[in-house]
């Protein structure tokens, strides 16, 4: 047998071997009681009038989490944000978020995350507080229904918001596929890999202000749960590119912002 027969050989045998295999399953989430460490770096470059400015923004949040068993195949979590801080570095206006601080969320999810329903002690009418509670029910990843590694599959997430003359429509398409397993932070854990698509437009109309954004940018992140079910942790990064359109001169200021973020479990 030639040396090329016998490679080529070898390779089909590698793949049909590969494909006969069952996939590995994924350990769901399991009860306990949790905490996290929250930080999230905004760097924000923008031209205007011939100026070129940047300033950083770091938030900061430590976040409670506890799983606990509900009925067959649902959990009951509950969400407390223990702490949050917000800093800028050129000092800029930012807003309060003093408020945010104790808000909780409870509500009954799948043991692979999917939430079926949640209440929260924070009143929503504030679109602000809105998206607070809302994220805060995201904050564990949606595995599909029985996880196995090289699963896929495409969320879409819509939001819009209308507050004091400004109007917002974002949409976010994320493609998650889990990987496989690897070692995060001294443990056995599966790679869950997320790449999202991002899209936003805007408008602010004030006394003094008649602006349009317009923006499309991508994110890339990891998240880690152990083997036996414990969400360990998650890194991502997000770039945006943007306009923001004075409808008033005409003038459009381009805007690039970079979000890092970071997710470790507390000891």
């Amino acid at each position: 047998m030639s040396l090329g027969r016998t490679l080529s050989l070898t390779a089909m045998l590698s793949v049909l071997a590969t494909n006969t295999l069952p996939a590995q399953a994924v350990a769901t989430y399991a009860p306990g009681s949790r905490r996290y460490h929250l930080m999230s770096v905004i760097s924000r470059d923008q031209e205007q009038d011939g100026q070129h400015s940047k300033f950083t923004i770091t938030n900061e949040q430590i976040v409670s989490v506890t799983l606990a068993a509900h009925a067959k195949d649902t959990l009951d979590f509950s969400y407390t944000m223990d702490s949050t801080s917000i800093t800028a570095d050129p000092p800029v206006t930012l807003p309060d978020i003093s408020g945010m601080k104790g808000t909780q969320v409870h509500g009954v999810m799948s043991p692979s995350g999917k939430v079926y329903t949640f209440t929260s002690s924070t009143e929503q009418k504030d679109p602000d507080a809105k998206n607070l509670v809302e994220g805060m029910t995201r904050f564990l990843v949606a595995l599909p229904a029985h996880p196995r590694v090289g699963s896929k599959w495409v969320d879409t997430t819509n939001n819009k918001q209308d507050s004091n003359g400004s109007h917002l429509d974002s949409k976010t398409i994320t493609t998650s596929t889990i990987l496989g397993d690897t070692t995060y932070q001294g443990q056995h854990a599966w790679r869950v890999h997320r790449a999202a698509d991002l899209t936003i437009a805007a408008t602010q109309s004030t006394l003094n202000q008649n602006l349009s954004v317009d923006g499309h940018g991508n994110a890339d992140g990891l998240y880690f749960i152990s083997r036996d079910g414990v969400y360990l942790g998650a890194t991502s990064n997000e770039t945006m590119t943007m306009s923001v359109t004075d409808k008033t001169s005409g003038k459009t200021i381009p805007v690039t912002q970079v979000v890092t973020s970071k997710v470790d479990l507390l000891p």
